[in-house]
């Protein structure tokens, strides 16, 4: 299992487990996680990003209700085999108020455009060799 890339804004209005759920969500939708695929334990996906263990649990909970990941007592947190869809239209508006967001960050700590454009081909790359090596390449 390779953890998923999330990254928590401290500062944001938006509770941790709400900007959780997003990103897990918006991973699913973009099949950068893929149905079936375990996600980190509770205890461990609160560890690497400092918060309760409840946070990362109400974030499951929700993704739950929503239909995007499957719980087991025994197996921990899959992302469903069969995640909701969404339109073309949903991913594009999503996508659009997240790059909205990353600028408004971006530009509350004072990092330049290039700085910017340099973090997400850097991280766009650690996606895709995460993905490659999941499909064993």
């Amino acid at each position: 299992m390779n953890a998923p890339l999330l990254l928590l804004n401290h500062a944001s209005s938006v509770p941790p487990y709400e900007q959780i759920r997003v990103q897990l969500r918006m991973m699913i939708a973009l099949a950068y996680l893929l149905p079936s695929e375990q996600l980190p334990s509770v205890r461990q996906l609160a560890r690497d990003l400092g918060v309760a263990p409840n946070t990362v649990v109400r974030a499951y909970a929700e993704l739950e209700r929503e239909g995007w990941v499957e719980t087991s007592a025994r197996k921990g947190v899959k992302v469903a085999a069969h995640p909701p869809a969404i339109t073309e239209e949903e991913r594009q508006s999503r996508l659009a108020a997240a790059v909205d967001q990353l600028f408004v960050v971006a530009h509350q700590l004072g990092v330049s455009a290039e700085a910017v454009r340099v973090e997400v081909e850097r991280r766009l790359e650690m996606l895709g060799q995460q993905k490659m090596r999941r499909n064993g390449r």
